[in-house]
């Protein structure tokens, strides 16, 4: 940004926070690049640029927005003056805020993916399906995607001025088995914010991951009904993404969609069961220094010892959701782009580590199923309702895995009688990356995970 944008903005805010209660702008850049690789075909494109800014006041009833891709200094002040001059006057302000020093956070990395030539990049993707390709005469295809961006935003307001650049990286192997008959898939992933190094994945990696998709080629369906059930830290990821993700976005509470908002500070899971969405985890996916609200990143603790304590939040509904803890703001205020408004959205969100070794909870059980690689995930706040879809599930007799696959399998239930149900906490710990919408749309940088739990569920 140059001088003479970041003096006009400087001065846009403090006009504002003389005319209202509430004021800030907020500046956002990203640039990036896509490759793919079938083997029989290579592409790449860049990342769909987003530049510009969104100005943001609250007029005494409600929060009002002015967003601009146009960056030119004079004609952004014009812009901005006339938006504001047809705004109601609420006749209250905090006045003009004296500007402290910027504060400018940025991530520790080897390889900074924004300085890496295209070339190397597309090399890489290539060596990487090649090596994929050549593990057995039975994988069909071998896809590898590659991708990342890099986001930079700067918070001006309430005095303060924030910096952040976020360079998103990720890499997915895909390999696809046939054994002339039938066809599996199997995948894996790596990604999080950070530089290039994490987009490298090794021979071991690879050759587990072919032979799991050579396993699946015989996978029977699992039988529906109720079973002991081992989740794996991706598909724990997505029952904590369902559960008490979305369904505790505080912007859900006042609309009467989310039937959390009746739960506040009452038990709704096993009594030793922990909960967080963490924007502060090092390295993960979903991870930022500030909202896009400027609001610090810091952990919020959703269940504590089984009860639903706090929702998550942002500005707008930690202003309005009176009843329902107002006043505690929570960081994750989001917006997809500058041309989108700010909700309430999950970062990196995951059940709290326990003390039961993995092995040990499978080893506790009779009969059961333990599912592994999650899929996808749907959630109904208001009915509670969740269904998961776990790549595949093996089968555990007498506490020893069979070797015996299903898949897919999904998972449904009721939150609170399946997090209930919980009767081992694993002692590992994993995340997952991803992109969250809401409603199908809104898209934000997501992790999921946590550890492996044991619980009763419903799979079929």
């Amino acid at each position: 940004m140059s001088d003479a944008l970041y003096r006009v903005a400087r001065g846009l805010v403090a006009e504002l926070e003389g005319r209202f209660p509430y004021a800030a702008a907020l500046f956002s850049g990203a640039s990036g690049v896509r490759i793919g690789d079938t083997g029989r075909e290579q592409t790449a494109s860049e990342e769909p640029p987003a530049r510009g800014v969104a100005f943001t006041v609250y007029d005494g009833a409600s929060f009002v927005e002015f967003s601009s891709s146009d960056l030119e200094p004079d004609r952004l002040a014009h812009g901005v003056r006339a938006w504001a001059d047809g705004l109601r006057s609420p006749g209250q302000t905090t006045g003009r805020q004296a500007m402290r020093e910027p504060e400018t956070f940025a991530v520790t990395m080897r390889r900074d993916p924004a300085t890496i030539p295209l070339a190397e990049k597309l090399a890489h993707v290539r060596e990487i399906q090649r090596r994929a390709a050549a593990l057995d005469q039975r994988i069909v295809q071998a896809q590898v995607n590659y991708s990342d961006r890099t986001t930079e935003t700067i918070y001006i307001g309430r005095g303060r001025q924030l910096e952040q650049r976020l360079p998103r990286t990720i890499l997915q192997v895909l390999l696809v088995a046939s054994d002339g008959q039938e066809a599996r898939f199997n995948f894996a992933q790596h990604g999080g914010v950070s530089g290039f190094e994490i987009a490298e994945i090794s021979d071991e990696e690879l050759s587990a991951t072919a032979e799991v998709a050579l396993r699946l080629l015989e996978a029977g369906h699992l039988d529906p009904g109720e079973y002991d059930t081992i989740s794996d830290p991706s598909v724990t990821g997505v029952i904590a993404h369902e559960s008490f993700g979305h369904g505790v976005e505080l912007d859900l509470f006042p609309k009467g969609r989310a039937r959390a908002a009746q739960y506040l500070n009452r038990p709704v899971a096993a009594p030793n069961l922990q909960m967080f969405d963490d924007p502060t985890v090092p390295g993960a996916y979903g991870s930022y220094f500030f909202d896009d609200e400027g609001e610090q990143a810091r952990s919020t603790q959703i269940l504590q010892d089984g009860l639903f304590v706090r929702p998550i939040s942002d500005l707008a509904s930690a202003t309005f959701a009176y009843g329902f803890g107002q006043g505690e703001r929570t960081p994750n205020g989001r917006r997809q782009d500058v041309t989108r408004k700010t909700y309430a959205r999950m970062t990196n969100t995951f059940f709290g580590r326990g003390d039961t070794d993995p092995q040990a909870m499978i080893a506790g059980v009779e009969r059961g199923i333990y599912l592994r690689g999650a899929e996808s995930g749907v959630e109904d706040p208001m009915g509670w309702g969740i269904q998961v879809t776990a790549h595949y599930g093996e089968e555990i007799v007498n506490g020893q895995l069979t070797g015996k696959l299903y898949a897919p399998v999904g998972m449904t239930g009721y939150v609170p009688d399946l997090l209930m149900s919980v009767s081992a906490i694993g002692s590992d710990f994993e995340l997952s990356p991803g992109t969250c919408g809401k409603g199908y749309k809104e898209l934000v940088p997501v992790s999921t995970g946590g550890p492996h739990l044991r619980m009763r569920a419903r799979l079929g």
